[in-house]
């Protein structure tokens, strides 16, 4: 599909928004691709990456995009082979973690939307984890409802309210 005839997608908007809001800059930058490689094998060569996303590849492919490139994108295939399209002047850990997140939500595959609540819900527990509390706190801030409407509780923050009994 060409530039052009993408389909607008207000809620990929409003994640971006809620990114840029939360961390002006795009967080860590890499000056070199290899650094970009290290950092993916890091995110997903951890153990916490399968304990939280036991469904989601370990091994992803990472291609680089020209500068001219409008975005950078994910894709994860039905036999759960995933690649990384970041493009050039994008290589940031914000930009990284998002395209993550489509893999570990397995984002677009049957009639999971691209930034729906899985998608949200794997970037915020992505944040926490490598951007650390304040970064994630200020996301959590920055989305408020999240794109489906549901409050931006994380998942380990509701069972904690549900075990203390302050769940809504």
């Amino acid at each position: 599909m060409s530039v052009a005839a993408r389909p607008v997608d207000p809620e990929g908007l409003l994640v971006q928004t809620a990114e840029d809001e939360a961390l002006p800059g795009g967080g860590r930058r890499f000056r070199r691709f290899a650094e970009v490689r290290a950092y993916v094998d890091h995110v997903v060569g951890d153990p916490w990456w399968s304990d939280t996303f036991p469904w989601a590849p370990v091994a992803v492919h990472l291609e680089r995009r020209s500068r001219s490139a409008t975005f950078s994108a994910a894709h994860v295939a039905v036999d759960g082979d995933a690649v990384v399209f970041l493009r050039d002047g994008s290589w940031d850990a914000v930009t990284v973690l998002h395209e993550l997140a489509h893999v570990a939500a397995r984002s677009g595959l049957g009639d999971r939307p691209p930034h729906g609540p899985e998608f949200t819900d794997a970037l915020r527990s992505l944040w926490r984890r490598h951007l650390g509390i304040q970064a994630w706190a200020a996301l959590d801030l920055a989305l408020g409802a999240d794109v489906q409407g549901r409050a931006t509780r994380s998942p380990a923050r509701q069972r904690d309210r549900r075990r203390s009994g302050t769940s809504r």
